[in-house]
Formats: C-alpha cells, sequence, structure tokens
C-alpha cells in the first residue's frame, strides 16, 4: 500500500471518529434540552392554579379589603371625633372665657346678700339694696351664671353640693338639706362653686 493510500485511509477513520463523536454530542444536548424542557413544563403546571388555590386567593383578597375598609372606618371615626374635640374645647373657651372675672363678683354678691340680712323692713335702704342684688343677679345670668338650688328640703347632690356638716332630723327626708350655709353656682352648666350645705341623714 502506498503512503497516500495509507494516509488517506487514516483521514477517512479519523473523519468517521469525528462524525461518531458529533452524534454522541448531539445526543447529550438533545438529551440536556429535553431535561430542560421537562423541567419548564413540570414548573408551568406546578405553578398552574387550581381552582382550591384561586378560592383561597379571592377569599385572602377579600379579607384585606375587608380589612382596609375596617381601617378607613375608624380613621374616619377617629378623626371626626378629633374634630367634635376641637369644637368642643373652641365653645368651651367662649363660654368660660369669662370664669375668673364672674368668680370675682360671687363673693361680692354674697357681701351685698349679707348686708341686706341686718336690714330692718323699715330701713329706707332694703329696696334699694335689693334692687341692686336683682341687678346684680340679672348680669352675672346674662354671662351664664345661675345659683344652684339649695333650698331647705331639695335633695342633696354631691355633683353641685358640699355637705359642711350633717343632720339627723326626723321632719325631713334622708339626704336633704336642711340648711344652706353659702350659696354656689354654675357658669354654662359647670359648677363654679359648689353650695355649702347641711345635709340630713337617718
Amino acid at each position: 500500500m502506498s503512503s497516500n493510500e495509507s494516509k488517506n485511509e487514516g483521514n477517512h477513520d479519523n473523519l468517521k471518529k469525528n462524525e461518531s463523536d458529533n452524534t454522541e454530542n448531539e445526543n447529550i444536548v438533545n438529551d440536556e434540552n429535553d431535561a430542560i424542557m421537562d423541567e419548564i413544563y413540570d414548573e408551568i403546571l406546578e405553578n398552574i392554579p387550581t381552582e382550591e388555590s384561586i378560592d383561597n386567593k379571592v377569599k385572602r383578597l377579600e379579607k384585606e379589603l375587608k380589612d382596609k375598609d375596617e381601617e378607613l372606618v375608624r380613621k374616619a371615626a377617629d378623626l371626626d371625633n378629633y374634630r367634635k374635640r376641637l369644637i368642643k374645647e373652641s365653645d368651651d373657651k367662649v363660654k368660660y372665657a369669662n370664669k375668673s372675672m364672674l368668680e370675682t363678683f360671687i363673693p361680692v354678691l354674697d357681701n351685698i346678700e349679707m348686708t341686706l340680712q341686718h336690714i330692718t323692713e323699715e330701713s329706707p335702704l332694703k329696696q334699694g339694696i335689693e334692687l341692686t342684688i336683682k341687678s346684680f343677679k340679672d348680669t352675672l345670668a346674662r354671662f351664664g351664671v345661675e345659683e344652684i338650688d339649695s333650698s331647705i328640703n331639695s335633695k342633696f347632690d354631691p355633683a353641685i353640693h358640699e355637705a359642711l356638716m350633717m343632720d339627723s332630723n326626723p321632719e325631713f327626708e334622708n339626704n336633704t338639706v336642711t340648711l344652706s350655709v353659702q350659696k354656689g353656682y354654675v357658669l354654662n352648666g359647670r359648677v363654679i362653686r359648689a353650695a355649702k350645705v347641711k345635709v340630713n341623714k337617718l
């Protein structure tokens, strides 16, 4: 066999071997591609939502929506309460702006009324003092000041009365006023001085 024939035969063998290697490599690549495609397919199948998972998601979203609605309602209620509180505080500032000044007038009224108690019926000063007291009370009333009821036999109320003494008089009902020691007053419904009284306890 000549050297050229031997060389050609060698090249032919190498070509077959390369073709075989290429075929084997292609098979490996195809197997890998198939494996990758199988994984992708399995992943797609896993991610396809079932009817049960859809229902759970809908329920979860409905709950989240309900929670948000409740949160909005609570925030709206808090905002409304805050607005009402600001309005009340503003109203109170107007109502009780003169509280300190009016409180200083009450002892003056006490003194005038005490003076009247020492004036005889025949005194020419009596009518003038009575008119002064009436005018004084009318002026206080225009600013929202009213006298607390502490009349004899009236019901004792710890919210507006202050018990200085106790009594046990069977002529009066239990827990009633038997003596008014000092008059009390409210300003627009708020006590600025409690009425000091003697209370019957049986």
